[in-house]
């Protein structure tokens, strides 16, 4: 006779305990992978994703100030863009109830991703394109291309930012289709 159930409320009272413990259902997500494969905004964060790595394991461990602020915009716009991968992949149906327009913020999110990219792969490449030294060679060109990589991210976002732009104004907001493998 451990606790009793009252009707209509949806809490248990455990007997002697005083305060109530309220029963709820487990939150079932949903995996909605089609997303990725099918649709160019979805493989544009997949090639974001994967840039974004290739730009960390290229210019870490920082040393410069450049270096400090590529890895800060890299690794503030990885975070972000899983995020929205993850929105995407199965947490759409939960956070629709906050009543926010998610395209719009996924919007100006990548517009300025794309924008502090430019800045920081533009940074990298003036701070270390004119450096030579035989003993730092291979930590200079390393950090070449972590700047090269930062350009190749600056582009997708750009592309991401428009085809986000161009499913946020079409009237239904549905976003283009990939052409499907044969």
């Amino acid at each position: 006779m451990g606790s009793q159930q009252r009707e209509g409320a949806g809490e248990q009272v455990g007997q002697g305990q005083g305060h109530p413990h309220i029963t709820t259902m487990p939150l079932m997500l949903e995996l909605k992978y089609e997303y990725f494969p099918f649709s160019w905004p979805g493989r544009i964060k997949l090639l974001e994703l994967v840039f974004a790595f290739f730009c960390l394991v290229c210019s870490a461990p920082a040393f410069l100030g450049t270096q400090h602020y590529f890895i800060l915009v890299v690794v503030v716009f990885l975070l972000g863009t899983i995020f929205f991968s993850l929105y995407y992949l199965c947490l759409a149906e939960p956070l629709n109830k906050l009543q926010v327009n998610w395209l719009m913020v996924e919007f100006w999110f990548t517009a300025f991703a794309a924008f502090l990219y430019f800045t920081a792969f533009i940074a990298m490449l003036a701070e270390f394109c004119p450096m030579e030294s035989e003993e730092d060679k291979v930590w200079i060109d390393a950090n070449i291309t972590a700047g090269v990589f930062g350009m190749f991210n600056f582009i997708v976002y750009s592309a991401g930012t428009y085809l986000i732009y161009v499913e946020w104004k079409q009237p239904g907001g549905a976003a283009p289709a990939a052409p499907q493998p044969a």
